[in-house]
C-alpha cells in the first residue's frame, strides 16, 4: 500500500468510527468510572453545540440555496425541487413500507441493560434561539424573497452565516464526531447495553441493502425503457461514478464523472450541467431508503415501539425540507436529521450516538445509492420534460 493510500485510509471517517467502536468495546471494562463519565460529558456537551448551531445551519443553507436561483430560473429550479421532493417523500414512504414489514413482526433483538447508569459530570445549557423548524421555514421565506427581489446586504448577512456554520462543522464538530459518538458508545457499553447489535441484525441489513439495489434497478429500467442492451449502455456510463462514491462516500467528489455520463446517457450537455448538480445534495434515494429503516432497527434495540404511521409521516416531510439543508456538511445527512429522530421517534442521546455510528457504516453503500439514481434521476428528468414540451405542442397546434 502506497503512503497515499494509507493517509486515505487513516483519514477516512468510516475507519474512525469502526476504531472508536473497536476501542470502546475492548477497554471501556478497564477503564475508571470517571474515565467514562469524563468522555460522556464531553460528549453531551458536543451534543448541546450540535442543537445549537442546527437552527442556524438550517436558516443559513436553505436561504442561500434559495437566493442563489435566478428570478429567471426560478420556475425550472422549483419545478425540478418539486420533483425532488416528491420522489424523496415517496421513497421515505416505500423505505417505511419495507421497514416495517421486515421489522413488525420480526423478534425484537433489545441491547441489554444492566442496572449501572452513568451521567455526565455536568451538562452545558446552550440558550435555544430558535427551533429548527422555525429555523427552516425562515430560511425558505428569506431565501424566496431575496431570490424574487435580490439584496446584497441580505445575502451578505446570510452567506456569512453559512460559511460561519460550515466551517465550524468541517474544521470542529466533523472532525470531533468520533469523540462524540465514542462518549456515549463508551456509557453504553460500560452499563452493560450492547450485546451483539450488529450480529443480530446483520440479516436485516443485508435485506436493507439489497433492496435499495434492486429498487435502483427499477429506476435504471425506467430509465432506459426498459430495454436491456439500453439499460447496460446506460449502467457502463454510470458505474465509474458510483465506485467512486462508494470509495469516497462523497457525491461532490464523484459529480465530475457523473456530469460525464449524464451527458453521455442524455446527449444533452445544458440538461446534464443544470440538472445533476441541483440535485447532488437534495435528492439522496440511497439516504431516504436507509435511515428509515435503520431508526426503526435503533428503535426496536432500544425497547421502543415501532412510529405510529402519522409519527412517520410527519417525520418523512420534515426529513424530506432537511434534506435542503445538509449538503456540504459531512455525514450533513444523519447530522440535519437529529432533531427531527427526537422529535417524532423519541430518539435519546444514546440512540442518537448509535444511529450517527450505523450511519457512518452504511455511508459508502447510501452514497453510492445516491449517485446512481441521480445519474438515472436525469434521464428520467429528460423524459419528462420531453413529454410535457410534447403535450404544450400539440395544444398549441390545435389552437
Amino acid at each position: 500500500m502506497s503512503m497515499k493510500s494509507l493517509k486515505k485510509l487513516i483519514s477516512n471517517p468510516i475507519v474512525h468510527l469502526l476504531s472508536v467502536m473497536i476501542l470502546a468495546a475492548a477497554y471501556h471494562s478497564k477503564l475508571h468510572p470517571d474515565i467514562v463519565r469524563f468522555f460522556l460529558t464531553i460528549s453531551v456537551c458536543l451534543r448541546e453545540l450540535l442543537i445549537f448551531v442546527l437552527p442556524f445551519l438550517l436558516f443559513s443553507f436553505v436561504a442561500v440555496a434559495l437566493s442563489a436561483i435566478p428570478k429567471e430560473g426560478m420556475f425550472f429550479v422549483f419545478g425540478l425541487m418539486l420533483v425532488v421532493s416528491v420522489s424523496n417523500f415517496l421513497n421515505i414512504l416505500i423505505s417505511g413500507a419495507v421497514g416495517f414489514s421486515l421489522l413488525s413482526t420480526a423478534k425484537a433483538h433489545p441491547i441489554l441493560e444492566s442496572g449501572v447508569f452513568f451521567s455526565p459530570l455536568f451538562e452545558l445549557e446552550l440558550p435555544r434561539i430558535a427551533d429548527t423548524i422555525h429555523a427552516l421555514f425562515a430560511g425558505i421565506i428569506v431565501g424566496i424573497v431575496n431570490s424574487l427581489r435580490p439584496n446584497k446586504y441580505v445575502f451578505f448577512v446570510i452567506r456569512l452565516m453559512h460559511d460561519g456554520v460550515l466551517q465550524f462543522m468541517k474544521k470542529f464538530f466533523v472532525p470531533m464526531l468520533p469523540i462524540f459518538v465514542g462518549g456515549f458508545l463508551l456509557k453504553l457499553f460500560a452499563e452493560g447495553r450492547v450485546s451483539g447489535f450488529l450480529e443480530q441484525n446483520a440479516k436485516v441489513c443485508v435485506i436493507m441493502c439489497g433492496f435499495l439495489w434492486c429498487y435502483l434497478t427499477v429506476w435504471l429500467m425506467a430509465a432506459a425503457s426498459f430495454q436491456r442492451a439500453r439499460a447496460a449502455e446506460i449502467l457502463r456510463n454510470v458505474t465509474p461514478a458510483i465506485v467512486t462514491a462508494f470509495s469516497t462516500m462523497s457525491s461532490a467528489a464523484a459529480l465530475p464523472i457523473s456530469l460525464a455520463a449524464a451527458e453521455k446517457n442524455t446527449k444533452d450537455k445544458v440538461l446534464a450541467d443544470a440538472v445533476m448538480p441541483l440535485t447532488l445534495n437534495f435528492h439522496m434515494v440511497g439516504d431516504t431508503i436507509v435511515v428509515p429503516i435503520m431508526a426503526m432497527i435503533v428503535m426496536l434495540a432500544f425497547n421502543h415501539p415501532l412510529p405510529e404511521a402519522s409519527n412517520f409521516i410527519m417525520f418523512g416531510i420534515f426529513f424530506v425540507l432537511n434534506k435542503f439543508a445538509g449538503g456540504g456538511v459531512p455525514s450533513g445527512t444523519i447530522m440535519v436529521t437529529v432533531p427531527v429522530l427526537k422529535e417524532y421517534f423519541k430518539f435519546d442521546d444514546s440512540m442518537i450516538a448509535f444511529i450517527i455510528a450505523f450511519y457512518g457504516m452504511m455511508d459508502p453503500i447510501a452514497t453510492s445509492g445516491n449517485v446512481a439514481a441521480n445519474n438515472f434521476f436525469v434521464i428520467l428528468f429528460q423524459k419528462m420534460r420531453n413529454l410535457i414540451k410534447g403535450i404544450f405542442a400539440k395544444k398549441s397546434a390545435y389552437v
